[in-house]
């Protein structure tokens, strides 16, 4: 049996289960052991530090295994000494903000730490470039234990949940995702490390077990960057194998896919491999490999009709469409009620704008509108947008929008349009009030000043940019404010507070207005 034997049997594309190992290798991080003997010794610089700590966890009662165990003791002495001692501290200024917002040194310092070694491995840039080529069409999500930011990264266009509350309360659509489980570095908070992390994580994850199962039942699931006895992979697997009787673990057993590397392995061997999970065997197929290339070229292979990212849009839109029963921008339906669809008929097409119709451009919100002028994410053309879409953004904003960047290549004229181009600049971006207010900048004197040292309370930062006079604002780092601000969160004008959300759409329209609207010809 080959790997491309194992592919072709998938009924569909798999999910990843991604673990340490897939970080160790392409940046170079540490493992586990590793990482806490880089925080024992920043306690006690001696080459026994971990050693002390493993042989107290030894003599104490380690209900998730030693290490989570050790991660506990050091967290205790930790926290202590970087409170009486600054010389350990090496967080930026606003990772500092979480300690005083209540979250542990240790996990605001790890998440630091491990942002500041991440180094991309450039004897692994083939393989990465793989991944994300394969991540188009033959990836359908993954689930990771890791904290860092690789697979966001490289991972084309999926969309990330952090933790267990994200996925409870999130919409979320089982394909172009990334369930981050175990937490992520710009939430140090979210880590799960210590053993009352995993015993805290155990106890809420009884939504999260029925999603994995769901998710393992519908999905081949590749395990990458693991080793069969770890024990993450273990808890997991002995919550699923409970709630399934012997036929559906027999489904399993060809949708299980083990990855191990071995140093050296020209080519790959495929072997059979059982687990025992509560003395009920669990069968699986495992690939011993030292080049991933030839798992990912297989998987390129195995690609779905349309990329995922495109799938995941279109269950969002139609989720959102059950709940509302309103037409969005993406999705156009008959009217529930229309009478031409029979009682026991659905209708649903899938095209280009200009053949399903362009009065669905009307479903565009003003948040869209804004953001589009940062990201550049809705597929109209500027004539289609000004047309379709303004009027009702012009409703919602009282004429206050961005509108300049949407002026841009228009073939159509647009006397609205124009006139409300015609009646903005800087000066009436800006309130009489947040005019007045200069004086409170203090020495600030640029956007970039401020976001470095104020980022952390976002809503002091948008409010003394407010505060900044036209020629203390440099287009490139606005720009790059904004987009950081949306990497964050794309979804930022739904659910940040009301006044960060006026300090945002204020910082677009100045933004349109130094990009498209000061020369009389903008550019793209």
């Amino acid at each position: 049996m080959t790997i491309k034997d194992i592919v072709n049997e998938f009924n569909t594309t798999p999910f990843l289960f991604v673990g340490s190992g897939v970080s160790r290798r392409y940046l170079n991080l540490p493992d586990w052991r590793g990482l806490l003997e880089h925080f024992a010794r920043e306690i006690n610089e001696d080459e026994f530090s971990l050693s002390s700590y493993e042989s107290r966890a030894r003599n104490m009662e380690c209900g998730y295994g030693i290490l989570p165990k050790v991660a506990e003791l050091i967290q205790k002495d930790y926290d202590e000494k970087w409170f009486s001692d600054s010389s350990i501290r090496r967080a930026e200024t606003y990772e500092m903000q979480k300690v005083k917002e209540g979250v542990s040194p240790f996990k605001v310092e790890i998440a630091a730490y491990l942002k500041r070694i991440a180094q991309e491995q450039e004897i692994y840039a083939d393989e990465i470039k793989k991944l994300h080529d394969v991540s188009e069409r033959g990836i359908a999500g993954v689930i990771t234990t890791n904290y860092d930011s690789f697979l966001e990264d490289h991972l084309s266009d999926f969309t990330k949940y952090v933790g267990q509350s994200q996925l409870i309360f999130a919409p979320i659509q089982g394909i172009a995702e990334i369930y981050k489980i175990h937490g992520s570095l710009e939430k140090p908070e979210s880590l799960v490390i210590t053993e009352q992390d995993y015993r805290q994580f155990d106890l809420k994850s009884a939504y999260l077990i029925a999603k994995l199962m769901t998710l393992f039942m519908e999905y081949p699931i590749i395990f990458l960057g693991y080793s069969i006895s770890d024990r993450n992979v273990q808890s997991i697997m002995k919550g699923i194998v409970d709630c399934l009787d012997d036929d559906q673990l027999n489904v399993l057993q060809n949708r299980f896919v083990f990855v191990e590397y071995e140093k050296g392995r020209v080519g790959a061997e495929i072997t059979h491999y059982t687990i025992m999970v509560n003395d009920r065997p669990l069968n699986m197929r495992r690939i011993v490999l030292e080049d991933f290339q030839l798992l990912y070229r297989e998987l390129e292979n195995k690609k779905s009709k349309l990329p995922v990212r495109l799938l995941r849009r279109f269950r969002q839109e139609l989720y959102d469409f059950t709940l509302t029963n309103e037409t969005t921008a993406n999705l156009r339906v008959a009217a529930l009620e229309d009478e031409r669809v029979a009682d026991d008929e659905l209708v649903l097409a899938i095209g280009k704008a200009k053949d399903l119709g362009l009065k669905g451009l009307s479903g565009i919100s003003g948040n869209e509108w804004y953001r589009n002028v940062v990201l550049n994410d809705l597929p109209f053309s500027n004539d289609d947008l000004i047309e379709y879409a303004m009027p009702s953004v012009v409703n919602q904003f009282t004429r206050k929008i961005p509108i300049h960047k949407y002026l841009v290549g228009t073939k159509r004229e647009h006397p609205e349009a124009l006139q409300i181009a015609k009646e903005m600049n800087f000066d009436t971006i800006i309130s009489k009030t947040d005019k007045k207010n200069r004086s409170l900048l203090g020495d600030y004197t640029s956007i970039k000043q401020i976001w470095e040292n104020e980022k952390q309370d976002k809503k002091k930062a948008y409010r003394l940019m407010a505060y900044l006079k036209e020629e203390q604002f440099v287009m490139k780092d606005l720009e790059s404010v904004l987009l950081e601000i949306f990497n964050e969160d794309v979804n930022v004008l739904e659910n940040a507070s009301a006044s960060e959300k006026t300090g945002i759409r204020r910082l677009i329209r100045i933004y349109d207005w130094l990009k498209w609207g000061k020369t009389k010809e903008p550019s793209n």
